[in-house]
Parts: C-alpha cells; sequence; structure tokens
C-alpha cells in the first residue's frame, strides 16, 4: 500500500484507460481527485474520488483545481493526463480552427497542467507526472488522426525536456503510449480483424495500463524519467 493517503490528481480520468487508472490508486489507499475539463468533460461519479472542475486553458482555473486538491486532499505528489477519445478524418481536410483546437486541448493544456504540477512538486523534492499518449504520437504511421498525432508528439518531446530540467529534484516526467485497448476496440466495427494484427493476440487490458501508471508513480521508478512507455502488445518496439 505505497499509495496509501497520497494525493493523486488525474485530469481527463473518465476518458479511456482513465477509470482503471483511478480504481488502481483508490484500491491502493490514495486519495484521488478528479479534474474534468470544463469544455464537454464526462461528469459520471468516480467512486472514492472528489471530482473538481477545471478549464485547461486557463491558468488560473488550473490554479485552483490544484488548490482545491490539495486543501481536500493534501500536496498533490502524482499527476496524471489522460487523454480523451480522437476524431478522425483525413490531413487535408481538418479546418485550421478544427487543428487549433486540437493542439490547445491535447498540447497546451496538458503542459500548463504540468507546469503547475511541478512549480509545486519541485520544492518539496519530490513528484510524479504522467502522461497518456497515443502510439500515433509516437510513430506517426497511423492515418486520418493528424491534429492528434501532432499535439501528442509535441506532448511526448515536452515531457522529455521538462525531464530532463527536473531531473535533479525528485520530479519524474513519463508518457504512456497506448495503442489498441478494450475500450478502443470495442467501439471498432472491425476489431475482431484489427486483434489479429496484435502480436499477443488481443488488445490491453485497462488494468494493465493503469498498473504501469503505478510503477511509474512508484518511489521504485526514481531512475525512469523522459521515457515513453510502449503499450502495443508488440506491434510497435523500440
Amino acid at each position: 500500500m505505497e499509495f496509501e493517503r497520497t494525493s493523486v490528481a488525474i485530469i481527463g480520468a473518465h476518458a479511456g484507460t482513465g477509470p482503471a487508472v483511478v480504481r488502481a490508486f483508490v484500491e491502493q489507499g490514495a486519495r484521488v481527485a478528479v479534474g474534468t475539463p470544463s469544455r464537454g468533460g464526462e461528469k459520471t461519479p468516480l467512486s472514492g474520488t472528489v471530482q473538481f472542475d477545471v478549464d485547461t486553458s486557463d491558468v488560473a482555473s488550473i490554479r485552483q483545481f490544484f488548490d482545491r486538491c490539495e486543501k481536500e486532499h493534501g500536496p498533490v505528489e502524482i499527476l496524471v493526463n489522460v487523454a480523451p477519445p480522437i476524431a478522425s478524418g483525413n490531413a487535408l481536410d481538418f479546418t485550421p480552427d478544427e487543428y487549433r483546437a486540437v493542439v490547445e486541448q491535447e498540447l497546451i493544456g496538458p503542459i500548463l497542467c504540468m507546469q503547475e504540477g511541478a512549480r509545486r512538486m519541485v520544492p518539496r523534492g519530490f513528484g510524479r507526472i504522467m502522461s497518456f499518449i497515443s502510439m500515433s504520437g509516437k510513430t506517426g504511421v497511423h492515418k486520418h488522426v493528424a491534429p492528434f498525432a501532432a499535439a501528442k508528439g509535441g506532448l511526448v518531446t515536452f515531457s522529455r525536456t521538462l525531464a530532463a530540467e527536473l531531473a535533479p529534484t525528485g520530479v519524474t516526467v513519463n508518457t504512456l503510449a497506448t495503442a489498441l485497448f478494450d475500450v478502443q476496440v470495442a467501439s471498432m466495427p472491425d476489431g475482431v480483424e484489427v486483434v489479429k494484427g496484435i502480436p499477443v493476440g488481443r488488445p490491453g487490458r485497462s488494468e494493465e495500463a493503469a498498473h504501469a501508471v503505478l510503477f511509474l508513480a512508484s518511489k521504485d521508478a526514481g531512475y525512469v524519467t523522459g521515457e515513453t512507455l510502449n503499450l502495443s502488445g508488440g506491434r510497435f518496439m523500440d
């Protein structure tokens, strides 16, 4: 129960593998605060958490979110950014406004949250910052997700730079690149065929992503920073 009474903030926790990440921390006894993006974010309660609205495009709103987390649960030691579902389309068909909106939500928003979290963690000498991305943001080989891939590719690079700057402080920064997890495959009309292309022969389980987060959040992972952990069942390897 390493995380018992640890203050954890998870932004976008209703999306993708987010509910599984919440459950994993709650089961470990952590105090979990969920940040619900004010622009269309899911509001359904997640058991064992407190939930606050946050506008990730507004620095004052982000600061208020962390203030509320810390008033409720104490100093935030772990921050997790969870990526929402993505829209698809041809790269040439997205409008300038659509590109700007995705970059604002999927790159600028997480950066501002990471900045605020890190500013609080550094003086305390400990912190864990993690962001979920898609493999498309790392490999760039997926069609029809150009804005999302571009934003998440930028988030990988920013995370590495932040990790390098914070390395001496006890704060680590990492990303998790997921591909073809249960929540994603279940929504695909050709899900059965897609699974055939996964070397391990099945989609990823949300619980597996959650336990990867638990490892990166642990004290045992203090020597892991600036990394992108592939969770793809062998489809992509470094």
